[in-house]
């Protein structure tokens, strides 16, 4: 008995004197001891407190759970521990950590439970404050056994860097494993593992897949605490998010791989410069474009690499860049290493270290072909505007040619001129034979046969454009149209000469050769409108379409325009030649509307004054009559703008009993028509006698010096057809 009273003195000593608050609760959860630390923890004394409900001081948040796991220690006859709040006497609220224990009666049931209660507010407080530090830092901190299967701390941080809430971590700590990335889970299970098994720290970043799609950076670092006796106790850890540092690393290393790529792999040089002018680096384009090893740069004046005579330009441009901190662009010459030079556009670009210009990036662009080409398009532009002046030039004069010598003397003067020649030649070669080449230069053309074949032979200097190649296609297209026709009127004038001579009138073959004439005028006419006319039609609207482009400068595109503009009176004389080879609807409108339109058109060109009058009466007039008149007509004002030297031209159509009478007269300077005898020897007038003749009519001419000229027409209303329009005789 003795014994037992010195032991109930002991564990009162203890629960007297012990800081920690213990209580003795019975089953109904009344308090049946308390022991005297109350009053300095909770501010009651130890009368109140017995005899209390021993959850009513308890926070009423926290009261349903606290009383679950009392349930559970009388149920279980297991201890549990616990942490909850707890009021105050004066009404503030402790943070207390309890350990509940069951006592067993002699049945082994549960007789009372006693709660050995600890203030912990101070360690809520510091915890609080640290988990403040690390939500203001972005990490977390745990502390577990050597295992990782129990957390004796962990932060409420942790779940914004694991995704994962901390009550799921703190009491499945393998939790974590789910929501980091399986390759690094390997490594902390094996390599990290390993290494915390013998004791050293581990450093390493992991990543989390915070939530599906998105990924989350973490520095892990856990050290293991050793015991006295070198074992591990516990492994202490924290995790901070990197994330934003991570993807910041991430975003410059992808810029970094961007400018890397774009700097080697441009197809135009790119270089940089530091601020006294010297190479830093260099990509292989930059090689290719100068000549200059990659190895050889550093170090290296950029202005060296310039053209003499380039420096000063390239000195200030790049200076201005320096100055004003702004791009500029310049286009020199450069030389390059045993290739000659080269013609460049550099583009400057400053470079900026922390707001402060730390260098200069440069662009060179080899524009060493474009300027070529920009030279040649300008000779091009010149000469294709030359060759279309010298066509227009050749293509009139043609229609005026009446003899082959003419045509073949013209042919070849017009080479002359034109082409890069040392020889022009018309050559005849016997029928049924090639011609025989005296050098390589040469070029022998077929213009046309007589007795023999009728080339012409060409000497080179040099080789001929694209464009002078078409040009000389064209020419001798023309020539070609020409040449057996002029060569058979030749022949049929030669022999009607002879037949005037001999005082006969051909009447019929005077209008067959000017059917003939006719249906070759309009051949030629159709060939140049739906050829040469289309082509000319085609190009400017290529030339147009590439004027607009932004391929070229200012300067360019006005050369362009020149040449459009040069194009576009091409193809208006070339409609005007085609015109009056064969006026269109002339047949269709009759013969009054189209002459009035010929006059309106001479009087746009010619400074004299035109009047002309018709007879109101229908006139029933052929195609031959028609034609005839209209070209006599046109001899008349063509000799009108050449040698009348007139103010006022007058003419007439009408009926003059049962003949058409068309009268001309003029108040030119006139011509003494006894210096003028000879039917062919004034072509143009031989023309309008032959075309008279042809009409079987009549012809009256009266001229003085300074009494103008006068001429008077009668032809039969109506004419005997000999032939169709063809030429085709039907009858003799």
């Amino acid at each position: 008995m003795e014994d037992v009273q010195k032991e109930y003195e002991i564990y009162k000593i203890v629960a007297d004197n012990t800081l920690d608050i213990i209580v003795l609760v019975d089953n109904e959860a009344i308090v049946q001891y308390v022991s005297p630390s109350i009053e300095s923890t909770l501010g009651y004394s130890v009368e109140q407190y017995q005899g209390m409900d021993a959850f009513d001081g308890i926070h009423p948040e926290d009261q349903e759970r606290v009383r679950l796991l009392y349930q559970q220690v009388i149920q279980t006859k297991t201890s549990v521990d616990l942490e909850y709040r707890i009021l105050h006497a004066h009404g503030f609220q402790l943070f207390v950590e309890t350990r509940v224990n069951p006592v067993l009666d002699d049945c082994g049931e549960v007789k009372y439970v006693v709660a050995v209660v600890r203030d912990i507010t101070e360690r809520k407080k510091s915890e609080q404050l640290l988990e403040n530090i690390l939500q203001g830092v972005n990490a977390a901190v745990m502390s577990g056994d050597k295992d990782f299967t129990q957390y004796s701390f962990c932060s409420e941080s942790i779940e914004k860097i694991t995704g994962i809430p901390r009550s799921e971590i703190i009491n499945n700590p393998i939790r974590i494993h789910d929501h980091i990335h399986p390759d690094d889970n390997d490594m902390l299970m094996g390599e990290a593992k390993n290494t915390l098994d013998l004791g050293i720290p581990v450093n390493k970043i992991i990543r989390f897949i915070h939530r599906e799609n998105e990924i989350r950076w973490a520095r892990m670092m856990i050290h293991p605490f050793l015991d006295s006796n070198g074992e591990i106790e516990r492994l202490d850890g924290i995790l901070l998010d990197i994330t934003e540092k991570k993807r910041s690393e991430l975003a410059i290393e992808e810029n970094e791989q961007r400018y890397k790529s774009l700097f080697e792999n441009n197809l135009d040089g790119v270089f940089s410069i530091d601020l006294k002018g010297n190479f830093v680096n260099a990509n292989h384009s930059f090689e290719k474009i100068t000549g200059i090893k990659i190895n050889n740069l550093p170090d290296r004046c950029f202005i060296g690499l310039i053209f003499d005579e380039d420096h000063i330009p390239v000195y200030e441009i790049l200076s201005e860049v320096m100055k004003t901190k702004e791009p500029r662009d310049v286009e020199c010459r450069i030389s390059r290493f045993g290739q000659g030079l080269r013609m460049v556009n550099i583009t400057f670009v400053p470079i900026f270290l922390f707001g402060e210009l730390n260098g200069v990036h440069g662009i060179v662009k080899d524009i060493t072909n474009r300027k070529k080409e920009e030279q040649e398009l300008i000779y091009s532009q010149k000469r294709y505007k030359f060759l279309q002046q010298t066509i227009n030039r050749f293509s009139n004069d043609l229609s005026n040619v009446m003899k082959v010598t003419e045509l073949e003397n013209r042919l070849v003067e017009v080479v002359k001129n034109v082409l890069p020649v040392d020889d022009v030649s018309i050559e005849e070669v016997p029928r049924y034979e090639k011609p025989i080449f005296r050098n390589l230069n040469e070029m022998w053309l077929k213009i046309g046969e007589k007795e023999n074949q009728v080339y012409i032979r060409i000497e080179l200097n040099q080789t001929l454009h694209k464009m002078e190649k078409e040009w000389l296609e064209t020419s001798i297209h023309y020539v070609t149209i020409l040449y057996d026709n002029l060569q058979l009127m030749e022949d049929l004038m030669n022999r009607m000469e002879e037949m005037v001579a001999g005082n006969e009138t051909p009447k019929w073959m005077l209008r067959l050769l000017f059917r003939l004439s006719e249906k070759e005028r309009a051949s030629l006419s159709s060939d140049l409108h739906d050829s040469v006319l289309q082509d000319l039609i085609i190009w400017y609207r290529k030339l147009e379409s590439l004027r607009s482009s932004s391929l070229f400068s200012g300067d360019i595109k006005g050369e362009l325009f020149q040449i459009e503009e040069g194009l576009l009176d091409a193809i208006h004389q070339i409609r005007i030649t085609c015109n009056e080879l064969r006026p269109p609807f002339l047949l269709k409108m009759g013969l009054v509307e189209s002459l009035k339109g010929l006059f309106s058109y001479a009087r746009m060109f010619s400074n004299y004054e035109i009047e002309f009058l018709a007879s109101e009466e229908k006139m029933e007039l052929n195609e031959d009559q028609i034609l005839g008149l209209y070209r006599i007509v046109q001899e008349l004002l063509n000799n009108a703008s050449k040698h009348s030297r007139a103010s006022k031209v007058t003419m007439k159509l009408g009926y003059y009993k049962d003949k058409i009478h068309f009268c001309y007269r003029d108040n030119g300077v006139g011509a003494d028509l006894s210096l003028m005898e000879g039917s062919f020897s004034h072509m143009g007038l031989a023309g309008i006698e032959n075309r008279v003749l042809s009409l079987e009519g009549d012809m009256y001419m009266n001229s003085a010096p300074h009494k103008g000229f006068h001429v008077d027409v009668y032809i039969p209303a109506t004419i005997k057809q000999k032939g169709d329009y063809n030429g085709n005789i039907t009858s003799g």
